[in-house]
């Protein structure tokens, strides 16, 4: 397994139900290719650097995640998919991996 931090913009237009739902649908991706949300940190609204998408505002997400390499595709995908998502990054890390294995 190796250890990813997964940061996300979800649309400012979701109440807190909507993005509790966003994240939730993440987390059944990531655990439907045998991963693991290690940690979940809502940045909240923030002001984007710049317009994506028309928007000027996006609900932040952190997860640190475990997951063997072969998941992070499917999970990107399903991500692609997701209209509420507007932009998504993932991230190897090494400092999550030396968490999740102590």
């Amino acid at each position: 397994m190796n250890s990813y931090e997964l940061t996300y913009i979800i649309q400012p237009k979701l109440d807190e139900d909507g993005v509790n739902s966003v994240i939730e649908r993440v987390g059944q991706a990531i655990a439907g290719q045998e991963g693991e949300v290690v940690s979940t940190e809502k940045w909240g609204q923030r002001k984007l650097a710049y317009p994506i998408q028309n928007h000027f505002l996006g609900n932040y997400i952190l997860h640190n995640v475990a997951m063997p390499p072969a998941g992070v595709t499917e999970v990107e995908r399903v991500m692609r998919l997701n209209e509420d998502i507007i932009r998504f990054l993932f991230i190897r890390s090494e400092h999550v991996q030396e968490s999740v294995e102590e």
